[in-house]
């Protein structure tokens, strides 16, 4: 069943009773508390597909089974909730259970009301192999809402990361909505925005073709960097009480973020939104870095207005 819980001013945590659910949680209720707002632990467990064409017997056994599931589920969102209660005894903390729900599909409907969605890149229910876990991959692919993805590590380590958000703008109209996202994470932290924007460039792969020249190649970069000063300096404004730094780099652009996210507490990068094709046209930006970063994801929406 599809949940009608109103999620707002909370902060939404996927729960699975794994290792990296638990990092996860910590990091979510760390900015529950830094925002101000409420905890909800969520934990969705799938419907059993179990035959019960075979009589009555069959179908008694699968109602016991379907009871000690959601016992157990309870009892390990309620030692996790109680955890989390003893680290962060002042916050508001709400374990919600949600049987015969598929997680992927709980998640993107706490979106739509929800402050902000937090999983780990991978839980109990994932293939080994994959590089994001599928839960977290379907969630960023269709959420409605602002969505942190945090890796196995929780944090970065370098202390050059404390305070410092870095986001990833390119040249789509949506890059507005994700450095005010930014911006916004910036003012919480209290530390350092850094902008980022890549390009690149493919020489003509035929012996004998020019290549970019040393000249051509720095009014490329100039102007990049002009252009992106102009739009920072226009968002951020001059009322601000963090650094700004603006920086263009030639490369990938998942390359050149997830190496921000050694410098980065957070890392903030925009998604091309929801897709009928299962989650297919998710940018490839937002899955490389979501996928590879050391440090939280901020995956933001398109929002088309």
């Amino acid at each position: 069943m599809m949940s009608t819980v109103d999620y707002s001013d909370r902060v939404v945590v996927g729960v699975d009773g794994s290792g990296q659910s638990a990092i996860a949680t910590e990091w979510a209720a760390q900015r529950a508390e830094r925002l101000g707002v409420g905890l909800t632990m969520l934990l969705a467990t799938p419907p059993l597909v179990v035959p019960t064409s075979r009589g009555h017997m069959m179908r008694e056994g699968v109602e016991q089974f379907a009871k000690r599931v959601g016992s157990a589920a309870r009892e390990r969102l309620d030692q996790a909730a109680d955890e989390a209660a003893a680290k962060h005894p002042g916050l508001d903390i709400v374990a919600l259970l949600l049987e015969d729900s598929e997680p992927a599909l709980a998640l993107v409907e706490a979106t739509r009301t929800a402050r902000l969605t937090v999983v780990g890149t991978r839980g109990l229910g994932t293939i080994k192999a994959m590089a994001l876990g599928a839960v977290s991959r379907h969630l960023i692919s269709h959420a409605h809402g602002p969505v942190v993805v945090v890796p196995e590590t929780g944090v970065a380590r370098d202390a050059r990361a404390e305070g410092t958000v870095a986001v990833g703008v390119d040249d789509e109209a949506h890059s507005s909505q994700t450095l005010q996202a930014a911006i916004n994470e910036a003012q919480l932290l209290g530390g350092k925005l850094l902008v980022l924007h890549s390009w690149e460039y493919s020489p003509v792969s035929v012996e004998g073709m020019p290549t970019m020249d040393t000249e051509l190649f720095a009014s490329v970069q100039s102007t990049y960097e002009q252009d992106l000063a102009v739009l920072v300096a226009e968002q951020v404004g001059s009322d601000h009480a963090f650094e700004v730094e603006v920086r263009v780099t030639l490369g990938h652009a998942g390359e050149v973020l997830t190496q921000a996210s050694h410098e980065a507490e957070l890392l903030v990068v925009g998604s091309r939104g929801r897709s009928g094709l299962g989650g297919l046209l998710l940018g490839s930006t937002a899955a490389h870095v979501a996928r590879s970063s050391i440090c939280p994801v901020l995956v933001v929406p398109n929002q088309k207005k």
